[in-house]
């Protein structure tokens, strides 16, 4: 048991000749019987986790998508402007939080 939780982490280049530790992206293989607990924690957990999440959320839930709330922002800044009510809105950027490979 003591390797259950044992990875392999290896660094990917984002770019061609990348440098820079910013330039690259780790990613860890794991041991076999890991991803099976991980699966079956993942199974018996799902309805728990469902019942906790904000109804509002749209993305990286199952059967929800991530353009369901920008369909809804929409449709509240066209209600807000059509009605005359002054509102703010604050955008806020994740683009580094997820990084992907180019």
């Amino acid at each position: 048991m003591a390797h259950i939780n044992f990875g392999v982490i290896t660094l990917i280049p984002k770019v061609v000749g990348a440098t820079d530790i910013r330039q690259f992206r780790p990613i860890t293989v794991i041991n076999v019987l890991e991803r099976i607990f991980s699966k079956v924690c993942t199974i018996r957990l799902a309805p728990v986790a469902e019942r906790m999440n904000h109804p509002l959320q749209t993305a990286f839930l199952k059967g929800r998508r991530i353009h369901d709330g920008i369909l809804s922002l929409h449709e509240i800044v066209h209600e807000v402007r059509s009605c005359g009510h002054k509102g703010v809105f604050l955008k806020q950027d994740f683009q580094k939080a997820y990084d992907r490979l180019d």
